[in-house]
Order: C-alpha cells, then structure tokens, then sequence
C-alpha cells in the first residue's frame, strides 16, 4: 500500500528498498529478469554500540543522504529509484466500518475521513490518509447497459442482490504524520534517488515472508530497540503493534550478568545466534520474557476482534536482527502454542547460489529492505 506515489510504474529497471531503523540503514536491489525477481546486491550500515545515533536521524536527512550514497557506491548498486518504508511506532493502523456504497462509483474517502478523524492521532489536515475496502465482494457491481428482457433481468437481480447484501463494509486505513512524510522526502531529494513510494513495514514483510499465503499468519519482527508485531490473513494486516524494546535487551542482560563491555555483549549475542544447537541460555530466557508477553498479548488481542472466528493464528514467523537467537523459536512456540518458524525473506527471490550461505545468515535483518524492493516485480506487472 503507498501513502504516496503511484501504485504501478511503466519502468520496469532494478529498484532499492531502503530500511532506515533506529540503529541501522539496510538496502537491497532487485530487479525483474524473466518473470522472477533477482537480487543485484545489498548493503548496511550500522551504529556501532555507543555509536552516534543522529547518523540515521530522520531529523538530519542529509545524514542519511551521505551514508545511503556510501553504502550504494561500497555494493555496486545502479537503480536510482527506491521504496522506503515508515516506521510502524509513527504509522496510524485501523479497520473500520462504513455503510455499504449504493453504487460502485460513489466516493468512499469522505465517509472514510469523518469516521478516521475521530481516531487519528494529529488533525487529519496533518495526516496522508490511505484507505483499502477488505470486503470487496460485498460492493455493488459496475451497472451493464442492457435492454429489453435482459435489462429487466438484470434489474431483478440486483434487486436480489442487494437484500443480501451486508449493510456495512470493512475499509483498512493507514496514515503518517505529513510532516514524517516531507522528512523522508527530503532524504531522497540529498541522494538524488527518485522516491517512488513510501510503504509502512507491515506491507513489507508481508510480501516478502507471506507472499499469498492466505492463512493466518503473525509476523514478528525483532529489531535493535524496536519490535513489530503484524498479525495478518489473505494480505491484510488485522492487528499491528510496536513495542519499544528489541535485541538490546539481550545485549543489556549479557553485559549486566557477565561484567562485559556493550560491544563485548554484542558480539556475544551474534555469536549466540549463529548457535544453532545451543540450547538458550537462563540470562537470555529471562531477557526476552517481556517481547514474549507482548507476543502472547497481540495474539489474544487479535482473537477478541469482533470480525474474527475467536481462534489464533495458524503459524508464526520470526525475523529482524536478533530472530536467530539460540533457542528462541522453542520459547516462542511454549509461549504461544503455536509453531514458530524463521522467515526466509530471500524464498521468492532469485539469488546466486554460492552466496546462499551468507544470505542466509543476514536475510533476517533484510525483510523489511527486500519486500519494499518486490515492489519492482508489481511494477512490471
């Protein structure tokens, strides 16, 4: 879903997806070949612990500018337009309900933005509102011109149709801050790139770990400082939550329990997720039993939704920078009771095969970055 920008592009040349997080900037650039998606190549760069965090402040798009200009020149990377996604914590998420349009031309937005402004968090002349109908069965059908018996017939059944009809639709709105929107804007302006959309990363994930999936799926992705939370069926997100919390908690813990350095701690929690038999250890348990609470809280939050049948998801998929942590799908799945999974965001992606092993290793970090550049393959289409 864009908050700005076209929905589809004639060019079909190699396009960035741009990750800006709080504690890393991570790009990947595909390119359509062949009715696949191919990877060209990827880039990050990291704050170092204790490091300068105004490097990837939106608030200093120049910054950011000069350390996507890096990390393009140091991969090789040519496409010179890009999808960025907006942080989850400052993107408005909300299902709701209006009265069923009578026609299929009449306009939706005015009825969407009265109810919508209720919610949002800023005046809705300070917001970008983007709406989706969900029940887009349920909406009247574009009128045939006929005549004689087979207009008469037509008339009859859309009399018919219409008693049957549900009363009320579902719309599923996004909004950010016009002011968040402009900052971004900014930063590709600085890297002379042109920005051809701005998604939110529940969008992201969704096509790069789901792709058409339609089962209930919860996504959880576990970043530095930040967690998100998307719990969605058939391509839309239900539920979306951000908790301010992430891998730094495990480094917090490491550091506190053994005397270690931040960057000691660090170290020790990447070696601990390249452990994949090693069991998890009891300072790492402990750590990470707050995200696992907020991961059992989204799920009976989600069950309780009025629209849903009062039953969980069907599968969990973890991603972000610390989902490789020893042990954690097996606390994931005792605390959720529910198979817990590691998303491969490179699955619908072609890549060389002798780079697969390293791919492999950092594709948790990149989930966001790689579904906002499968934005290429929609393009061409």
């Amino acid at each position: 879903m864009s908050l700005f920008g076209k929905k589809k592009e004639e060019k079909s040349e190699a396009l960035l997806g741009v990750d800006l997080g709080t504690t890393g900037l991570k790009v990947v650039e595909l390119s359509p070949e062949g009715g696949k998606i191919r990877l060209m190549t990827y880039g990050y760069a990291d704050i170092p612990v204790g490091g300068d965090p105004s490097v990837l402040s939106i608030d200093e798009p120049k910054k950011i500018a000069d350390v996507l200009h890096a990390i393009m020149k140091q991969s090789g990377m040519k496409a010179t337009r890009a999808v960025a996604s907006l942080p989850g914590s400052s993107v408005f998420h909300a299902i709701i309900s209006i009265p069923t349009p009578k026609t299929s031309r009449e306009d939706l937005r005015p009825i969407v933005e009265v109810q919508v402004a209720k919610l949002l968090p800023l005046p809705i002349e300070e917001m970008i509102v983007d709406s989706h109908v969900i029940d887009k069965e349920l909406m009247p059908k574009d009128e045939v011109p006929k005549k004689g018996k087979a207009a008469a017939e037509a008339k009859a059944q859309a009399k018919v149709e219409a008693e049957v009809r549900s009363k009320t639709i579902r719309v599923q709105v996004t909004a950010a801050p016009k002011a968040l929107v402009q900052k971004y804007i900014e930063v590709f302006q600085h890297a002379k790139i042109e920005l051809v959309s701005l998604e939110t990363e529940a969008f992201a994930l969704m096509r790069s770990l789901v792709g058409k999936d339609n089962a209930k799926v919860m996504i959880v992705d576990i970043g530095g400082d930040r967690t998100n939370i998307v719990i969605a069926e058939r391509g839309v997100p239900y539920l979306t939550r951000g908790i301010k919390s992430g891998g730094s908690l495990v480094t917090q813990a490491l550091s506190s329990a053994m005397s270690l350095s931040a960057a000691e701690s660090e170290t020790m929690k990447k070696d601990l997720s390249l452990s994949k038999k090693m069991t998890m250890p009891p300072v790492v348990a402990n750590a990470v039993k707050p995200l696992l609470h907020e991961m059992k809280y989204a799920l009976e939050l989600y069950t309780q939704q009025d629209f849903q049948d009062g039953k969980g998801v069907h599968k969990v998929i973890v991603t972000g920078g610390s989902a490789m942590l020893a042990g954690l799908d097996d606390a994931m799945t005792k605390t959720l009771n529910v198979n817990v999974y590691l998303g491969d965001p490179w699955a619908r992606v072609a890549t060389p095969p002798q780079a697969r092993g390293v791919l492999d290793e950092v594709g948790s970090r990149f989930a966001v970055a790689i579904g906002l550049a499968m934005r290429v393959k929609e393009e061409k289409e």
